[in-house]
């Protein structure tokens, strides 16, 4: 019943949306679509997720990281797989896709897509420093 009324409780409910948000430091649209397990370890570093991002399960933040679309873009194909981790201050810049279990390093900036699956990516822009994680 909320789900497509939502944008008319939302009018009424956002001066408590913006008392949250100036608590928490956290700005995550509600459009974004994220599946569940997101842990959130150190929020006091602010983190801002786009209304156009597709997450998948497990994503781990650790503070200062920014997950947004590029405002020139015309593609909104903007995906983050299964199991992805961010450092301290990291940016996920899209439209992208990143594959399952992408670990981004401390403050890099991820701005094209990685399709492979367990990589280690860091630096500015992104790179991508290991291929395979040992588990």
């Amino acid at each position: 019943m909320i789900g497509k009324n939502y944008r008319f409780f939302r009018a009424l409910l956002s001066p408590v949306f913006y008392l949250v948000q100036a608590y928490s430091n956290i700005d995550i649209h509600y459009e974004s679509d994220i599946g569940p397990g997101l842990l959130i370890l150190h929020s006091s570093g602010g983190i801002v997720i786009s209304g156009n991002a597709r997450i998948g399960k497990n994503l781990t933040l650790s503070g200062g990281n920014i997950i947004g679309l590029n405002k020139n873009s015309t593609s909104t194909e903007f995906r983050i797989g299964d199991g992805c981790y961010l450092g301290a201050n990291a940016c996920v810049i899209g439209p992208l896709v990143l594959g399952n279990k992408a670990n981004v390093g401390a403050c890099a900036c991820v701005v094209k897509s990685f399709l492979d699956d367990n990589l280690i990516l860091a630096g500015v822009p992104a790179k991508v420093l290991v291929n395979e994680i040992d588990e």
